[in-house]
């Protein structure tokens, strides 16, 4: 009888032996995918027809699952051709995150940083395929525009 459990006994000491020397695999690198409209002269990222103005967001952190990301908003009139003279919304400046495959929904902090330029921070993502919205409310108008952003893992 020992010797038929032998050749068993043998083959699993010897994968045991085999995995004790091997190195752990370093994490993989996410990769990091987000679309933007191209800026500068007649440019419009982001158009809110309603109230006339078009905006444009820079990351200042980030996007990133590893920690918090952050990015500015900046606001202008879509009449004005460029970005470089800021104007105020009407309204509330508001932001949130979605995740496109289940709807799970994220509202980071937003603060004004100046005349027509928003800070929007504390924006936790997880791996996967995300929209980054901007809104504009005025009453009972509410305009939303976003960006795409997939983190894959």
């Amino acid at each position: 009888m020992k010797t038929k459990f032998f050749p068993l006994t043998a083959l699993a000491l010897s994968f045991l032996i085999l995995s004790c020397g091997t190195k752990e695999k370093a994490p993989a690198t996410r990769k990091l995918r987000y679309r933007t409209a191209a800026t500068g002269l007649n440019s419009c990222p982001l158009k809110f027809a309603q109230s006339g103005l078009c905006a444009d967001l820079q990351w200042t952190q980030g996007p990133t699952v590893d920690g918090e990301s952050a990015f500015e908003v900046s606001f202008w009139a879509s009449g004005n051709g460029s970005s470089s003279k800021l104007t105020e919304p009407t309204g509330q400046v508001g932001a949130f995150i979605r995740m496109t495959c289940c709807g799970s929904v994220f509202f980071p902090k937003v603060t004004k940083v100046s005349e027509g330029k928003y800070l929007v921070s504390n924006v936790k993502f997880t791996p996967g395929k995300w929209e980054v919205y901007i809104q504009l409310k005025n009453g009972n108008a509410v305009e939303k525009q976003f960006v795409s952003v997939n983190l894959d893992e």
